[in-house]
C-alpha cells in the first residue's frame, strides 16, 4: 500500500512539473511589455475620450438617474439614500465607459448616430417620466404603456386636451429650447481641469468606486433591481412595453381560446333580475351622497331618504386603473393571488354555467386593434351589445343615456333570469365631453371654499367634474327605475376613483403605477325592488347590515355570488361582504402599501 501511494504521487507530481513547464513556455514567448503598453494606451485613450466628452457623460447620467432618484425619494424619502448613492457612482461610471468605448468605433456614421440615440432617447423618456411625475406623481410604466396601447385617437386627443393643453405645450417647447441649449453648448462641454496627474487619479478612483458600487447593489439590494426600481428610463420603458405585450396578447388569446373550468358546488338562485352598473372613474369624495359640498348627486339622496339605498361607506378598488381593475373585480384573483389573473375563473362564465343569461352592455368601445380585457368578459357573454361600433381608430362622444334602449331591448329578451353589465363611461376625462348641456348646473364659482386656492382653469374642471356626476346621478337613477317593478337588484360600482387636485395636490386623473387614496375610494350602492325585499327580506337585511364594513372590490365576486346563491369551488364567505363570516381584518394592500395605515 505504501508504495502504491508512493507511486500516485510521484505520476501526479510528473504531470504537474510537465504542466509548469508548458506553462511557462508559453510565458517566456509572450511579450509582457508589449501587452502592458497596449494596455496603457487604451487606458490613455478612454480617458482621453472622457475628458473630451464629459458634458454628454453629464448629461446622459443625469437624464438617466433623475427618475431613479425621485423614484427611491419618493418611496422610501431619504431611508435608501445609501442605495440611491451607490446606483449614482456605478451609473455614472458605466455611462463615462460607455461613452468613452463608443467613440472608439471606427466607423463614423454609426459612431455618430449611436451617439445621437443614446443622448436622444433618454431625452424623450425622460420628458414622459417628467409629464407623468408632475401629472400623476408616478413614473411611467407598465400600466400607463397599455392605457396608451388600449386609447383611441379621440381619447387621445382628450387626453392631450386634459392633461397637457396650451400652457403644457408652451412647457414643452421651452423644455425643448432647453434640451438644444443643452445639445449645442452642454454636452460638449470639455474636462480641462485639474491637472493631467490629477485627472487620472480621479478618473481610476470614481471608475473603482463605481464597480465596488455596483457588485454592493447586486450583492444587498438585488430586490431593488429586479423591482425595476433602479433600471434607467429606456430598461424600464422596455419591459414595461414587454409585459404590456405579454397581457394583451393573453387577452386576445384568451377570448378566443379559454374554456371555463368553473365547476358549481351549489346553485340555490331564484333572482331573475341581476344588474351591476359598472362606473367609471367615480371618486365617493366628490359626491353630495357621500358628503361633498356641491349637490350633484340628488336623485340617488332622494331614494336613500326614502331607505331604498344601502350605502357602502369604506370601498376601495384595488388597483388606481380600469384594467388593473376589471383583471381581479370579476374574477377570484385578488391581492394575495399567486397567478396571472386570467387563470381564475370568472363571474360571467359562473353565471353562465349557473343558467343567467348575462349581457355586457357597454358605452366604451366596441372593439379595439389592441384589444381590451373589457372585451375578454363581453366576448364571455350570452350578448353582448354598444352604444355605437366602432373601432379604436374612430371618435365617440356619445352620452351614456344612449345605454337606455340597449337595456330595454335586453330586457325584452326571452329568459327567466338574466345578469347585465352597464359599462359607464362615467367621470371619464374630459369631464365636459360627460354630460349634456342642460346638466350644466356648476361653474367654476360654486366650486367649495377651500378649493379657492385653485387657478380658474382647475377651478372649471372640478366644476365640470361635479356637473358629470350630476349626469351620472341621473344615469344610474334612469336604471334603477326601469326594474322598480321587477323582482330585481341594482349594484352600482365604479372600477376606481379619480383624484382632482385634492388638498393642494397637483394630481388629476388616475395612473396605475402609483394610486393614491383618491383614485382607489370608490361609491358601492346597492338598491332593490319591493318584490325583491318582500321575497328576501334575509337578503336585504344582510345588504343595510354590512354598509359600514371595510371593503377591497377585489373580492367582489364572492360578494355577488353570495348575493344570488351560487357556490363553487373557489367561493370563500369571509370574502363576502354579506356573509356572517366576513373578515373584517384583512388587511387592504395595494401594490404592497397598506391603504388603512399608509394611504387612508
Amino acid at each position: 500500500m505504501p508504495a502504491f501511494i508512493l507511486s500516485c504521487f510521484c505520476e501526479k507530481a510528473l504531470l504537474y512539473s510537465r504542466c509548469m513547464r508548458s506553462i511557462m513556455k508559453t510565458v517566456r514567448g509572450f511579450d509582457v511589455a508589449k501587452l502592458k503598453r497596449r494596455l496603457l494606451w487604451l487606458v490613455g485613450k478612454l480617458q482621453r475620450e472622457a475628458e473630451q466628452n464629459f458634458g454628454l457623460i453629464g448629461s446622459l447620467f443625469l437624464l438617466n438617474y433623475f427618475s431613479i432618484f425621485w423614484l427611491n425619494i419618493h418611496m422610501y424619502q431619504w431611508e435608501q439614500l445609501g442605495v440611491v448613492v451607490m446606483d449614482g457612482l456605478f451609473l455614472f461610471a458605466m455611462t463615462g465607459l460607455y461613452v468613452s468605448l463608443l467613440s472608439l468605433l471606427p466607423v463614423r456614421w454609426l459612431r455618430s448616430l449611436l451617439l445621437v440615440l443614446s443622448f436622444a432617447i433618454p431625452v424623450l423618456l425622460g420628458a414622459l417620466d417628467v409629464f407623468s411625475i408632475i401629472s400623476y406623481e408616478a413614473l411611467v410604466g407598465a400600466g400607463v404603456v397599455t392605457a396608451m396601447m388600449q386609447t383611441n385617437s379621440h381619447e387621445a386627443v382628450e387626453f392631450l386636451i386634459q392633461y397637457v393643453g396650451w400652457r403644457g405645450l408652451a412647457v414643452m417647447l421651452l423644455a425643448g429650447l432647453a434640451m438644444a441649449f443643452a445639445a449645442r453648448y452642454v454636452v460638449q462641454w470639455r474636462l480641462r481641469f485639474p491637472s493631467r496627474h490629477w485627472r487620472t487619479r480621479i478618473f481610476a478612483l470614481l471608475f473603482a468606486c463605481g464597480l465596488v458600487a455596483g457588485i454592493g447593489i447586486w450583492e444587498g439590494y438585488h430586490s431593488f433591481v429586479i423591482g425595476d426600481y433602479l433600471d434607467i428610463s429606456a430598461v424600464r420603458m422596455a419591459r414595461s412595453v414587454e409585459v404590456s405585450f405579454q397581457n394583451i396578447e393573453a387577452y386576445e388569446k384568451l377570448s378566443k381560446q379559454m374554456e371555463s373550468t368553473a365547476r358549481i358546488t351549489e346553485n340555490r338562485s331564484d333572482i331573475p333580475q341581476v344588474v351591476f352598473i359598472l362606473g367609471e372613474a367615480t371618486a365617493r369624495q366628490r359626491m353630495h351622497l357621500y358628503g361633498y359640498e356641491l349637490e350633484n348627486t340628488p336623485l340617488l339622496e332622494e331614494l336613500a331618504d326614502r331607505g331604498e339605498l344601502a350605502v357602502f361607506r369604506d370601498v376601495i378598488a384595488p388597483q388606481g386603473a380600469t384594467v388593473a381593475v376589471l383583471q381581479e373585480l370579476f374574477t377570484f384573483a385578488d391581492a394575495e393571488s399567486d397567478k396571472e389573473w386570467y387563470e381564475y375563473n370568472n363571474l360571467i362564465d359562473v353565471l353562465n354555467l349557473a343558467g343567467y343569461r348575462t349581457y355586457w352592455l357597454s358605452n366604451q368601445e366596441s372593439s379595439g386593434i389592441w384589444g381590451n380585457v373589457a372585451q375578454f368578459y363581453a366576448r364571455r357573454s350570452s350578448q353582448r351589445r354598444f352604444t355605437e361600433i366602432r373601432e379604436s381608430h374612430e371618435e365617440h362622444g356619445t352620452l351614456d343615456e344612449e345605454l337606455f334602449p340597449l337595456l330595454e331591448q335586453a330586457m325584452a329578451d326571452p329568459g327567466e333570469r338574466k345578469f347585465y353589465v352597464l359599462h359607464l363611461m362615467g367621470g371619464h376625462s374630459l369631464y365636459y365631453m360627460r354630460f349634456p348641456y342642460l346638466f350644466s348646473k356648476f361653474g367654476a364659482e360654486d366650486v367649495p371654499m377651500e378649493e379657492s386656492q385653485l387657478s380658474e382653469e382647475k377651478r372649471l374642471e372640478v366644476a365640470q367634474y361635479a356637473n358629470a356626476l350630476y349626469y351620472n346621478d341621473y344615469v344610474v337613477r334612469q336604471i334603477m327605475e326601469r326594474f322598480r317593478e321587477q323582482d330585481a337588484i341594482v349594484i352600482y360600482l365604479p372600477d376606481h376613483g379619480e383624484a382632482l387636485y385634492d388638498h393642494g395636490s397637483s394630481v388629476s386623473g388616475h395612473v396605475q403605477e402609483n394610486p393614491n387614496r383618491y383614485m382607489l375610494e370608490v361609491p358601492m350602492i346597492f338598491w332593490a325592488s319591493e318584490e325583491f325585499k318582500a321575497r328576501r327580506p334575509e337578503k336585504w337585511q344582510a345588504i343595510c347590515g354590512a354598509v359600514d364594513r371595510p371593503y377591497m372590490t377585489d373580492d367582489m365576486i364572492h360578494t355577488v355570488l353570495d348575493l344570488m346563491d351560487i357556490r363553487t369551488e373557489e367561493f370563500d364567505a369571509s370574502k363576502s361582504l354579506l356573509s356572517p363570516s366576513f373578515k373584517a381584518s384583512r388587511q387592504r394592500i395595494v401594490q404592497g402599501r397598506n391603504y388603512d395605515m399608509d394611504m387612508k
